[in-house]
């Protein structure tokens, strides 16, 4: 039932869209996304252009409960691409920051509310769940109509997912397409970079990542190359 209820906002939501406002507190604390969570609840995730989920407030909103790559040399909460890829233990620690029990019925909840909700926590946490369902959706936020920080989120969701689609390839080339600015679209260089294994094998993938004339097309066609061909 819900999947179905998904697929139907999916195909009407180009006859639907409005110019997005970000919710105020008042309207985000209003929308309900089950587990004792709402829309205010996403601005404790503190979201970066190329790791994503940085850093989760406690309710009282100063508390850190989540803080990615706290071990590390750097203390941790950096926003770097090598930052990016979400290890099952950090996945745990995010749920757990969020007291999330049940994360599939989170992800459809921000699938269906995502226009009354702040759409860069949203998606970063559509990105860290990883159910199934979402490629669809997220590759969606791939279009021209979607506000550009939200795309590069889009993206980067994609990029960290275990397991990719060939319709996520094919959104992605064509995103490369439509928009040649460097910074708009450098989470797809992540994108290839995390998959580069399961790529790698499609022969005719070079060919049509040149022919988006991207500026990062080199480096992915680069990522493509084989050991022995490098």
């Amino acid at each position: 039932m819900k999947k179905s209820l998904i697929l139907l906002l999916l195909a009407t939501c180009p006859l639907l869209a409005a110019p997005y406002r970000k919710p105020s507190a008042q309207q985000a604390r209003a929308v309900s996304l089950g587990q004792g969570l709402n829309g205010a609840d996403l601005e404790r995730i503190k979201v970066g252009n190329q790791a994503g989920i940085l850093k989760v407030l406690g309710k009282d909103g100063h508390s850190v409960a989540f803080l990615k790559g706290a071990d590390s040399w750097n203390g941790g909460g950096i926003d770097g691409r090598e930052w990016a890829p979400v290890k099952p233990e950090e996945r745990e620690a995010i749920l757990r920051a969020l007291e999330i029990k049940d994360p599939v019925d989170l992800s459809y909840q921000l699938i269906l509310k995502y226009e009354k909700l702040s759409r860069v926590p949203a998606l970063a946490l559509i990105g860290v769940l990883q159910e199934p369902h979402s490629h669809e959706f997220l590759r969606k936020r791939l279009q021209p109509s979607e506000d550009q920080v939200a795309r590069r989120q889009a993206v980067l969701a994609l990029a960290i997912s275990p397991k990719i689609e060939p319709e996520d390839v094919t959104a992605v080339l064509n995103l490369l397409k439509r928009d040649h600015n460097a910074w708009n679209t450098f989470g797809v260089v992540q994108f290839f970079e995390m998959h580069q294994a399961q790529l790698s094998k499609d022969s005719t993938l070079k060919e049509r990542v040149l022919a988006t004339n991207s500026p990062h097309a080199a480096q992915i066609v680069s990522l493509l190359q084989s050991p022995e061909s490098r």
